[in-house]
């Protein structure tokens, strides 16, 4: 196809992860800033369902396919079904992209946590191909954080000039002036508390380290001691009573509260009003509750995990190291401060705005279309 030098083109987008944990809320908010643009017509590839229950369900267009995710029909029979010739560019907001696709390609990896940090021994055997794969045949990668962008350079070998770093973004910025009066989740409002959002158990996420942390900071803080109690939501914190060792570490210390999954004005009314946002995790390719806590004014306290600690400010708490005890001492410095609330600078929330992200993303399919593959 002959490149596209207008700002106007068709744009085909993966989306049959919308409405599934953090690539399906990349993939959404990716959609939502191109529309705000309007400098580029839209086509979704997803499930009937996905798309009836899509907040833009009128505003773009729709290709309903329902191939199962990475599987071998997605690899090598995908492409034959979906008539790619009618667009000028398509966009795969996760690592793998179809075999035959006849038009331009832009990829999206988040980690290569399967790789890194493998929850099984086999996920690299079959992770790394795919990858290896998928961004060698892209006309252009990006990388959602920089800890990324070094990954995919050092250990996929892929060439620097190839892979750009454009992070997430978050969707709308909480009002950080306003401070509900009432609390839309029962006992928030009377008692101090931290917060972790879980998104799923997997190890690398620290669920049972931030449990067993939590536990030695609240036995430091001694019977008399005013200790915050600690706050868990999401859909990961649902899955808690199907994991027996997570569940008796929850239930076995005072102060842990399974919230589960909330409505989004809840979770905005917990952010605001938590002590601080506890992030557990041992590795990450992002982290959107850091961002979602600092414009709600609310501390980050985490562990050196490099992505998350390119997302802080000096306000926010590092532990010293991966260890439950620094993450107890992390804790503790943290509800050792007088004042917690703070107002980071817009400068800084601004780089991950919707517009700001969507600007970069709709420069790099420019470059491609003009002809600028690496």
């Amino acid at each position: 196809m002959a490149p596209v030098s207008a700002p106007h083109f068709r744009l085909l987008i993966d989306g049959r992860k919308l409405g599934h944990g953090g690539i399906g809320v990349y993939t959404e908010n990716l959609i939502q800033g191109l529309l705000q643009q309007g400098q580029c017509s839209i086509t979704v590839i997803a499930s009937a369902e996905q798309a009836q229950r899509s907040p833009f369900l009128k505003r773009v267009e729709w290709l309903v396919d329902d191939t199962r995710p990475y599987s071998l029909d997605e690899l090598f029979r995908f492409a034959k079904r979906i008539p790619f010739s009618s667009f000028d560019l398509f966009h795969a907001p996760h690592y793998i992209l179809p075999f035959g696709i006849p038009i331009p390609t832009v990829v999206t990896v988040h980690d290569l946590i399967h790789i890194e940090h493998p929850e099984r021994f086999f996920y690299p055997l079959i992770a790394r191909p795919l990858v290896a794969s998928a961004v060698a045949r892209a006309s252009r990668v990006i990388a959602v954080s920089r800890d990324t962008q070094r990954a995919l350079i050092s250990r996929i070998g892929l060439s620097p000039q190839k892979v750009q770093y454009i992070p997430n973004a978050i969707a709308s910025f909480l009002d950080r002036s306003t401070v509900l009066d009432s609390c839309a989740v029962s006992g928030t409002a009377s008692r101090p508390y931290l917060l972790s959002i879980i998104s799923n158990l997997k190890p690398h996420k620290g669920v049972e380290d931030l449990l067993r942390a939590y536990r030695s900071f609240r036995a430091a803080c001694g019977p008399h001691g005013t200790c915050p109690d600690l706050f868990l939501a999401g859909y990961g914190a649902e899955q808690i009573r199907n994991r027996a060792v997570i569940r008796s570490l929850a239930e076995g210390v005072e102060g842990v509260h399974v919230l589960g999954a909330v409505a989004q004005t809840e979770l905005r009314d917990l952010y605001r009003k938590a002590r601080a946002l506890v992030v557990p995790s041992l590795a990450e390719g992002f982290c959107l509750p850091a961002l979602e806590a600092q414009a709600s004014g609310t501390p980050v306290i985490c562990r050196p995990v490099a992505a998350i600690q390119e997302l802080l400010t000096p306000q926010d708490i590092v532990a010293a190291d991966l260890s439950v005890s620094a993450f107890a001492a992390a804790l503790e410095q943290g509800c050792s401060r007088v004042d917690s609330r703070r107002t980071v600078a817009n400068s800084h929330l601004e780089r991950f705005s919707l517009p700001v992200v969507a600007e970069q993303i709709h420069r790099l399919y420019t470059d491609v279309l003009r002809g600028g593959e690496v």
